[in-house]
């Protein structure tokens, strides 16, 4: 097993457990668990890359991953369907348009960044600019709702579980498939870094608030 793959798996493997943490604590607190703008972002990144990432590269472990961090990524769209109403300013219908349109734009995103660049640098810049994104909703997240609602230390650190593996991967030791070594995903990956661990200490001090 080369060191890719290891880091590719262990990414793999911290993005499902955010997932399902992040479903688990959604229907604990009858809420969503990651926030809607970067929760569109990932899902038309997973819908879209995950075809062209199986006619481009075949059973590769990357497109596993993608494939079941999709499915994943439905159920989490569920909870922010089924309970995201209450949480917005608007009604029902507004709320759902809203929501619907905003996933459209999301996958035209994706198309015209995946035609610019192609489909390795499409998935990684797009990736990690969403990653960072996320990062900063977390932590807003974390200041706008009482308590820990929708939120969990253990979603904190598979998230962060989930990125430094690729942040080492294309920003410090290179992938031949990713095109080498990508100085720009270091310098993101390092504020990711930086937020995610920050999210982490706060949600363990609000833990130990809460008792």
């Amino acid at each position: 097993m080369t060191t890719s793959t290891i880091l590719l798996s262990i990414c793999g493997i911290g993005w499902i457990m955010t997932y399902i943490e992040a479903l688990r604590v959604g229907y604990k607190d009858k809420t969503y668990a990651i926030p809607f703008i970067a929760l569109g972002l990932n899902f038309s990144w997973e819908l879209y890359y995950t075809l062209p990432g199986y006619f481009q590269f075949g059973t590769h472990v990357s497109t596993y991953f993608n494939a079941f961090w999709l499915l994943l990524d439905c159920g989490i769209l569920y909870l922010y369907f089924k309970y995201g109403p209450k949480e917005v300013a608007t009604n029902k219908r507004t709320f759902y348009i809203q929501a619907i349109l905003y996933l459209i734009a999301c996958l035209i995103l994706q198309h015209f960044v995946f035609q610019w660049v192609g489909i390795v640098l499409g998935a990684l810049y797009m990736g990690f600019l969403q990653c960072i994104l996320m990062s900063i909703l977390f932590i807003r997240m974390y200041y706008r709702r009482p308590g820990l609602q929708g939120q969990s230390l253990i979603l904190a650190i598979a998230k962060f579980v989930g990125t430094l593996p690729l942040t080492i991967l294309f920003g410090i030791i290179g992938s031949n498939r990713g095109g080498g070594v990508h100085a720009p995903i270091l310098y993101i990956g390092a504020v990711i870094f930086v937020l995610d661990v920050a999210y982490i200490y706060l949600v363990a001090k609000r833990m130990k608030v809460i008792g």
